[in-house]
């Protein structure tokens, strides 16, 4: 009777707060929202007065401490959409909804080795790399291949948060846009006499609520980022990242307490088959619709992961924005066991969800009965196979729907009852954490176009001054592509796969091209389309694969081929593709090479300065010798600081699943 008579009053409360404010927002809320707003645009113009050239505003003059580039790492790779993320996995899998953001903690210790690598490179952007160790086609294969990852990076930030700022205002954004109705252009699709959509030309859809949140998000980091660049980028992610961690952490405890408490979880498990497992087991997957979350999956979902992480566009700038090699691989390493972290309060107060809208004394069932009974019914395997198909696509709609917004409509519905002014600090805590990835995207996705295209094949040898201004205006063009595709995202968890696989083909090559000097620029281009091909076939002509390959590579309609067999083939194509071609082919010039494995070999020191990207000082460090003699393999030799923190990055990873894992058997 006690949680029923709290729900009942979390609903009361919500709704009084939407009806007491607008947008669903009280005057205490606007205030911090205000508060935030304008200490970042303060801090977006006055980074623009320490932007004098192209090093200024896509590595930010290389002058950040651990401290800074700590949160810079944290903040540009941790985004809102990925709370969100594993809150909606969480809400279909249970605890292996974490393996959403945990795949990449298998590669958390090897940041530690490879930031300074990166370092070395003296770059300004991943393409300087594919530049001086292949060549320059191959650093335009990255540029437009890098450019394409910063957009869908950013859109699929912003679709997720608009999802959520939407949930935060109780919907009262949807009901604005009803109201408002402004139309947009649309792709229209019909199904043709096979049952197959095909596009039948161009229409109109109104504005959605989450999209009006999403052109106001847009709207504060282009303004700040376009200011001052990396810059702005990183001393922002400072502020945004103590404001991510407070996002991170602020619901939970709330709704454990409308739950009955953190030991409720043991409890009240049985509402959710599997809700405390680690993994999810084919058969249940499949009765829910969901991919299996197995060993394998995990592992491959890794693999992928450790390929792609190097060539994300904003990589280069976080570990060689700082001031030596070692604040890159303290920032990198450091900041990303800070996400992980995070990741396990976004988990359990995903759990706390199932238990708070699943239960009997589920708030659903006041103020939206329908909506609670359709999720009972998703949720009940028997139930749900009794359905038509037709009302099963509806129910998973709903499910979908409900799942990516949960985050929020908990929020919206329980912190009301705390106190004034907690929904305005999720929420500026919401918006800084997806303006500080986007922000670090739109930058390095600019300085991409700007040093790799527009300087190399346009405009040679015009002011700095000149393509700090190309940067910005590249930059507002990757973001308005990027709000373009977020229209064409299903939701959170779909948006989510598509960032872990886009970087992973052309990833394959990074690796190889820092370890192995046989791998070769026609390796790269054949290796990065093998894969790229490898994904389309996969993904997109399961009905005809499903006649040559086993069954249980595939979902239950036969057709759709499991997630994690879409990874295994199309890495394993682009590693062997590139295998092959590297030693059929001629090697690169000798000279070349030994440049380039020079410059990774030769430590940073402080305060150096370099003419321009991927050269050495005047008075560079000693060389460091190779791990192995051999003449084609070019892995450094491990020094105490590289293996010591990397032990210590390995000791990291256990300790947080051995904490998840006790966290879920003493709930």
């Amino acid at each position: 009777m006690l949680l029923f008579a709290q729900a009942e009053n979390a609903a009361e409360v919500a709704e009084d707060v939407a009806q007491s404010g607008w947008l669903g927002l009280g005057t205490a809320d606007w205030l911090v929202l205000i508060g935030y707003f304008v200490v970042i645009l303060i801090v977006g113009l006055w980074s623009m007065t320490k932007v004098s050239d192209v090093a200024d505003f896509f590595m930010g003059g290389r002058r950040f401490g651990k401290v800074f580039m700590m949160f810079f790492a944290f903040g540009a790779g941790t985004s809102s959409e990925q709370a969100i993320s594993v809150v909606a996995g969480t809400w279909r899998a249970g605890l292996a909804g974490i393996w959403w953001q945990f795949l990449w903690l298998w590669a958390t210790p090897f940041y530690w080795l490879v930031a300074p690598v990166m370092r070395r490179m003296r770059a300004l952007t991943t393409a300087d790399f594919f530049e001086h160790r292949f060549n320059t086609a191959t650093a335009t294969l990255y540029t437009v291949y890098g450019i394409i990852m910063a957009i869908v990076f950013i859109a699929a930030g912003l679709f997720s948060s608009g999802k959520m700022v939407d949930a935060l205002t109780g919907g009262q954004l949807e009901v604005m846009a009803q109201q408002w109705n402004v139309e947009v252009p649309t792709a229209v699709y019909e199904k043709n006499e096979a049952g197959e959509e095909v596009f039948a030309g161009m229409g109109s859809r109104p504005l959605k609520g989450y999209e009006y949140a999403i052109l106001a998000m847009t709207v504060l980091f282009v303004a700040y980022g376009m200011a001052g660049g990396l810059g702005a980028a990183i001393i922002t992610d400072f502020i945004q990242g103590v404001l991510t961690i407070i996002f991170s952490f602020l619901l939970l405890p709330f709704v454990f307490k409308m739950v009955g408490g953190f030991g409720s979880l043991q409890v009240g498990s049985s509402i959710k088959e599997g809700m405390l497992n680690l993994s999810v087991n084919a058969e249940l997957a499949d009765s829910l619709g969901k991919e299996p979350i197995t060993y394998f999956y995990v592992f491959m979902l890794a693999i992928t992961a450790i390929a792609g992480i190097v060539v994300q566009p904003h990589i280069m700038g976080v570990c060689g924005a700082g001031k030596t090699e070692f604040e890159g691989r303290f920032g990198f390493t450091v900041g990303n066991f800070l996400k992980r972290f995070c990741t396990i309060a976004w988990t359990f107060t995903g759990l706390a969800c199932i238990l708070w809208y699943l239960g009997s004394d589920s708030p659903l069932q006041q103020s939206d009965p329908q909506l609670y009974r359709d999720i009972q019914v998703r949720n009940n395997v028997e139930e749900y196979n009794k359905l038509s198909e037709e009302e099963q696509k509806r129910i998973d709609k709903v499910d979908k729907d409900f799942s990516d917004s949960l985050f929020g409509r908990a929020a919206f519905e329980i912190l009301p009852t705390i106190g004034p002014g907690l929904i305005g600090l999720l929420l500026a805590s919401l918006l800084a954490a997806v303006m500080s990835t986007s922000d670090a995207q739109m930058v390095i996705g600019s300085g991409l176009f700007t040093e790799n295209i527009y300087k190399r094949f346009l405009m040679k040898n015009k002011s700095q001054k000149h393509y700090v201004w190309v940067g910005r205006i590249a930059g507002l063009v990757i973001v308005l592509l990027a709000l373009v595709l977020q229209t064409s995202f299903e939701d959170v968890i779909h948006s989510l796969q598509i960032i872990i696989k886009t970087p992973a083909a052309i990833g394959i090559s990074f690796w190889f091209g820092v370890s192995w000097r046989r791998w070769n620029a026609w390796a790269v281009w054949s290796s990065t389309f093998a894969a790229v091909f490898t994904w389309w076939l996969v993904s997109s002509n399961g009905a005809m694969l499903a006649d040559f390959l086993p069954g249980s590579m595939f979902k239950s309609d036969g057709k759709t081929m499991y997630d994690l067999y879409q990874m295994f083939f199309y890495m394993s194509a682009g590693t062997i593709v590139g295998i092959v071609v590297s030693l059929v082919t001629p090697r690169m010039s000798g000279e070349k090479l030994d440049n380039f494995f020079k410059l990774i070999h030769t430590p940073v020191t402080p305060g150096e300065e370099v003419e321009g990207p991927c050269m050495l000082p005047k008075d560079p460090a000693p060389q460091e010798q190779k791990m192995f003699a051999h003449p084609d393999i070019e892995l450094p030799r491990l020094t105490f600081t590289d293996i010591g923190g990397f032990v210590l990055a390995w000791g990291g990873v256990a300790a947080l699943i051995g904490l998840t894992i006790w966290l879920a058997g003493n709930a």
